[in-house]
């Protein structure tokens, strides 16, 4: 899988990444640190988390990680979902990089 084919990655998925790469997490946790980092409003309920995490458990992008006697499920981001994410944070550096000149400028329109 190259990366580049599944960019750009919506916010809901770039954000789940991103909690996943600090460590695994089961589904509310994922909810309140998705919600904790989003300043642009993404907003996950269960039921769209849990499609979400099946999209991307289809993918490759994580795995179910092992449980520790608890019933929850947990999840763990996977190398390719780690390449996902740097790929996505390259690519959005870049654009970022590319538009910042324009407020350096000053000029109104």
């Amino acid at each position: 899988m190259d990366p580049v084919d599944h960019l750009p990655l919506a916010p809901r998925d770039l954000l789940i990444l991103a909690v996943l790469a600090e460590g695994p997490s089961h589904g509310y946790g994922l909810i309140k640190a998705v919600e904790k980092r989003s300043e642009s409003g993404v907003l996950l309920d269960p039921a769209n988390l849990y499609r979400v995490l099946r999209r991307m458990r289809g993918l490759g992008w994580i795995a179910e990680a092992e449980a520790s006697g608890d019933r929850r499920r947990v999840h763990r981001i996977t190398p390719e979902g780690r390449a996902l994410l740097a790929a996505e944070l390259g690519r959005l550096e870049r654009l970022l990089g590319q538009a910042r000149p324009a407020l350096a400028g000053g000029r109104d329109a």
